[in-house]
């Protein structure tokens, strides 16, 4: 993928890149669409597709119901910062705390 197909593919998604973000995700999605491309490559003969829909008539009725205070919720945090869930990790680019 190059850094004009990028591009297209942010601005068709409505994102804006810039020129160091380009530079920056350009390897990454090539990288991703190389691990995709493994998927083609699998023999899927004799394999059927799943067709294991759920009929709309065997859902269960949409019930709204009380959920945990904030209190509880906070009660079963490790971090809390003003009020509030502190979450640690690579996902958010932190450092793990024990």
């Amino acid at each position: 993928m190059s850094k004009m197909d990028l591009k297209h593919v942010a601005e068709l998604s409505r994102i804006k890149l810039s020129k160091e973000e380009l530079e920056k995700f350009t390897p990454q999605m090539e990288q991703i669409l190389e691990s995709v491309k493994v998927l083609t490559e699998v023999d899927t003969k004799g394999v059927e597709p799943m067709k294991n829909h759920l009929p709309f008539s065997e859902l269960r009725e949409d019930i709204a119901e009380n959920g945990m205070s904030k209190e509880d919720v906070l009660s079963n945090v490790k971090h809390i910062e003003n009020g509030k869930v502190k979450v640690y990790g690579k996902v958010f680019g932190g450092i793990e705390e024990s």
